[in-house]
């Protein structure tokens, strides 16, 4: 990326100068953020699958034969959704005390 000092204060620019000037800013930075037309992918790998969960290897493998997590086996390798591995998350989670008072008291 260079620097260069500006000729000019940025407000004498023209519309157009200012624009080719954004673009050029945007094309020397990486993006910040995930971009749109590349969403996370679906189908993981073991090993992504352990990275997204933050565990072992190994567990997952122990889980899977012990029928624990969602799986899917293809050509004798092991694959996870994505969207599975977030709803069976989702199914794991405790409610805390206070929110247990609320239902009973609810009547739920």
């Amino acid at each position: 990326m260079k620097t260069t000092k500006p000729e000019r204060p940025l407000y004498s620019l023209t519309v157009g100068e200012f624009i080719d000037l954004q673009r050029s800013i945007r094309n020397d930075l990486p993006p910040l953020l995930p971009n749109e037309a590349n969403p996370p992918k679906e189908l993981l790998t073991i090993h992504e699958a352990a990275d997204f969960l933050n565990l072992s290897v190994h567990s997952l493998y122990t889980m899977n034969s012990r029928r624990r997590i969602p799986f899917l086996k293809m050509s004798g390798k092991v694959y996870y959704r994505r969207s599975a591995l977030m709803t069976w998350l989702e199914s794991g989670e405790r409610k805390t005390i206070a929110q247990l008072r609320q239902d009973s008291e609810r009547g739920i």
